[in-house]
């Protein structure tokens, strides 16, 4: 069982509207692209993203692009790709929020597709994650999900 099912117990779903998706999923499907507007600042693989609009396309089924649509900037992520029971009608992307304000990007589904991409969480993540934790026992680790708004 990985590290991240054990500890997904203890979050506490929370949908938090990030943004509109690309207009029409049939054409994200064919581009096998998610298009989001991420209000917030979020970490991924121990690189800081500013908030802001983003594309994300994967590569191959280990390496994501992210493209920044206002600054034009491009990183890549290295993923592991999780299979699902059926094609995803919508994309979205999945954070893990910790003490309020700290958003690990944590999941990237793409539309069209029967599998989504998963990071691992870093070393950082790990170790807020159970600062988090020990604060507090009510359960103030929340995970953030990213949904097309329609």
């Amino acid at each position: 069982m990985s590290q991240i099912s054990t500890l997904g117990r203890f979050f506490v779903s929370l949908s938090l509207i990030a943004g509109s998706f690309a207009s029409s999923p049939n054409v994200q499907a064919q581009r096998a692209i998610v298009t989001a507007v991420v209000p917030f600042a979020f970490s991924a693989n121990d690189q800081q993203f500013d908030a802001g609009q983003y594309e994300i396309r994967p590569l191959n089924a280990f390496e994501l692009l992210v493209s920044n649509i206002t600054t034009h900037q491009n990183r890549l992520l290295p993923v592991s790709a999780m299979g699902l029971m059926k094609i995803q009608p919508d994309g979205r992307l999945l954070f893990h929020r910790y003490n309020g304000n700290e958003h690990y990007l944590y999941q990237v589904w793409i539309p069209g597709r029967s599998e989504f991409s998963q990071l691992n969480p870093t070393r950082r993540e790990q170790q807020t994650m159970i600062a988090a934790k020990s604060a507090s026992s009510s359960g103030n680790v929340v995970e953030a999900v990213a949904i097309p708004v329609r």
